[in-house]
């Protein structure tokens, strides 16, 4: 009787220790999953984002040069009450360079 009673013992323990390591296996696999879960962006996406950042920084920089040569045009036009051919070409290439450098006024150029 003692001997039917350890080996219950035994494989009850088994058990439960069974039943410990799955639920211990099931909570890993979890802790993968829910990590799988988390996306990292690739390489590619990086790339893109950096790249638009870059082509944001150079808008921005472009314009800033046109408002400040427009700003410049009209103090010498408010100054001399006359045009400066030098600062109206300024100008003239401030704007160019912006709108080169900006596809939306390309497209428009070529609806036109």
């Amino acid at each position: 009787m003692n001997a039917v009673f350890v080996v219950a013992l035994l494989f009850q323990n088994a058990a439960l220790q069974s039943s410990a390591e799955v639920q211990r296996r099931e909570a890993q696999l979890r802790q993968v999953a829910s990590l799988a879960n988390q996306r990292t962006p690739s390489l590619a996406e990086e790339n893109t984002k950096a790249h638009a950042t870059a082509r944001d920084e150079e808008l921005v920089g472009k314009f800033n040069k046109l408002i400040n040569t427009l700003m410049d045009f009209a103090d010498a036009y408010k100054e001399g009450k006359a045009i400066d051919v030098k600062k109206a070409q300024a100008v003239r290439k401030a704007w160019l360079d912006l709108e080169k450098s900006e596809a939306v006024f390309q497209d428009s150029k070529k609806k036109n």
